[in-house]
């Protein structure tokens, strides 16, 4: 797939793009200019949440794959000047590099030589590590510790009270990457509502001002210091308004989010951002603002971006028609569980043969030896394809909340944020690695007491949609998507946009209306409880009665003992919904 400025949209395959964009780079320069003022090939991606395994496509195609990634990168990087940037969300994912804590994603960029990384959220979610036991963010320290490159982040500072070190050696607000005569500058911010979107207690002590102010304050610091060319890695929420369909380019539209708030600074201090590299969501697009362009990319190592920096006198400049998106697509090749290993041969990765990176099979190979589990043990079947979705009733969230109260039976319902489910499950036999890719995180299963209030509540904040609508067992709800009906869901004494009640009143739980001052038992996640996808004002009233295992070890076990072969069918059942959407016909819940 890939997408060029504002003035030519097209579809074209991977690597013939990169002939492409040599030729329109020797459009702009002489050969003589080009000696003295070389060019630079950028490349960027994010959110490749250690997405070390290639998906399967129902169309037999492939998407990403570590040895196809990295043979991607080495050929989209050319022979000349090139720079690579992460955008943050390296971690959680494949159970190899989960067990490592991020240290293999973390050889995996060492290996790929990138310059810079950003945080993200999921960058916290190991919590201590083994190096620093008695650290909330032990983890994350060794794994920068480890990298062979800076990373960046202006916007995330300790408290007075914080007792871990912070920040790290090696984690600067920005830096300058020298490339040839040109000094770039990559400052990082990171989303303020990670402490929702990542293990509330690792991130404990920190304060997570607004990225919009911190790029106020710093960028004249950086202005200062006369870099050629100004980048900021920005794992942020903010997306334009409408969205664009598949990596399309759109010029001059509203952002919402942080990205909007940083469209919203004084002309002063935005003039010298040259791009925005963003992340968080998971979505692809381009967009011009004035001069500023941003891009953002899909996640798990399925899409690079590449673009060219052109040179003259007064630096850098990024050349607008060099912009492509790449989609990393091929025949699959990944040697499956119970498959003996093959040799790696030459396979068509987006239009060119290429061999795929014998380095990037390696370091799976090496963090799978490392595994305590057997990533390919068997634990069931699925009779056909099953896909997420993130708004309404979902056969894999039903699994989950089922796997929920199936653990505690005395509770009246089961409760699991759609963003906690991350993949889609393939036809055939349900290994042990793709229930752990299903539920990455190690959140733990709690058990506890709540009033009907505070469920509606907490169902309100789902309606919403800003996270997804939450998966639930032995309650059904309904509710009108893209409703209009402000109110302050998470009693902050403000009505930010996404707040909209889009919560019908007809909340039935074990079949009868929801009574607001009954007590009931919910078993839900540490995550919700403390807070998580903006879910304090509903679960962070409940009353504790006991902590239970990891909720991927539940789910594990549910499945391993129900011997069922799973289908949509058998997940959903049509006659009893558990999450309407339509109407509420102005009978909004109270």
């Amino acid at each position: 797939m890939t997408r060029i400025s504002s003035a030519i949209i097209g579809t074209t395959l991977i690597f013939s793009l990169v002939g492409c964009a040599s030729t329109q780079k020797a459009q702009v320069e002489s050969p003589a200019s080009t000696e003295t003022y070389p060019s630079v090939q950028l490349l960027s991606w994010s959110d490749f949440h250690s997405a070390i395994y290639e998906s399967v496509k129902q169309d037999g195609t492939a998407r990403g794959g570590l040895p196809a990634f990295m043979a991607s990168v080495e050929k989209l990087r050319g022979d000349g000047l090139s720079m690579v940037i992460d955008g943050g969300d390296m971690f959680q994912g494949a159970m190899p590099f989960n067990e490592a804590k991020g240290l293999g994603m973390i050889e995996m960029m060492n290996a790929l030589k990138i310059d810079v990384s950003t945080l993200g959220n999921h960058e916290f979610d190991y919590g201590p590590g083994v190096k620093y036991p008695d650290s909330a963010r032990g983890a994350l320290r060794e794994a920068i510790e480890a990298s062979h490159f800076p990373w960046v982040n202006a916007n995330v500072i300790s408290k007075e009270d914080n007792r871990d070190p912070w920040p790290f050696d090696n984690l600067k607000p920005y830096v300058f990457i020298q490339k040839g005569p040109y000094k770039i500058a990559v400052v990082g911010v990171l989303a303020t509502e990670t402490p929702m979107a990542t293990i509330a207690a690792n991130v404990e002590g920190l304060e997570f001002k607004s990225p919009a102010e911190t790029l106020r304050e710093i960028i004249p610091e950086i202005v200062a210091q006369k870099p050629d060319f100004l980048i900021v890695d920005a794992h942020i929420t903010g997306l334009p308004v409408p969205l664009p369909e598949g990596g399309a380019t759109v010029t001059d539209v509203p952002f919402d989010g942080e990205i909007g708030e940083i469209l919203a600074l004084p002309e002063e201090i935005k003039k010298h951002i040259d791009l925005i590299l963003a992340a968080h969501s998971h979505k692809s697009f381009i967009a011009h603002e004035g001069d500023l362009t941003i891009i953002e990319n899909y996640n798990g190592g399925r899409e690079i971006t590449t673009m060219t920096l052109v040179g003259d006198k007064d630096g850098l400049h990024l050349d607008r028609n060099s912009i492509r998106k790449h989609e990393i697509v091929h025949e699959p090749m990944d040697v499956a569980c119970g498959e003996e290993k093959k040799a790696l041969n030459p396979i068509l990765i987006g239009g060119e043969m290429l061999m795929p990176s014998q380095t990037g099979a390696d370091i799976v190979a090496k963090y799978e030896s490392q595994m305590k589990e057997n990533r390919c043990d068997v634990v069931g079947c699925f009779s056909e394809d099953v896909e997420r979705n993130y708004v309404g009733e979902c056969p894999l969230g039903n699994l989950v909340a089922d796997s929920m109260r199936s653990y505690y039976p005395q509770a009246d319902i089961a409760l699991q944020n759609a963003g906690g489910i991350r993949i889609d499950i393939p036809k055939g036999k349900l290994y042990r690695e793709n229930l752990n890719s299903l539920m990455p995180f190690d959140n733990f299963l709690y058990l506890a007491e709540i009033k009907g209030s505070d469920i509606i509540k907490t169902l309100k904040i789902s309606s919403s949609t800003k996270h997804g609508t939450d998966q639930v067992a032995g309650v059904s709800y309904q509710i009108e998507e893209g409703c209009k009906n402000p109110e302050d869901l998470n009693d902050d004494g403000k009505i930010e946009e996404w707040e909209n009640n889009c919560l019908c009143d007809n909340i039935l739980i074990g079949g009868q209306p929801i009574d607001p001052e009954k007590t009931y038992k919910i078993a839900t996640s540490d995550f919700l409880i403390k807070g998580g996808d903006d879910h304090l004002a509903g679960l962070g009233k409940v009353n504790v009665i006991e902590k239970g295992p990891v909720i991927k070890k539940v789910m594990l076990d549910y499945v391993s003992k129900s011997a069922a072969c799973y289908s949509k069918s058998s997940l959903i059942q049509p006659e009893q919904p558990r999450i309407t959407l339509g109407s509420c016909q102005n009978k909004f819940a109270k």
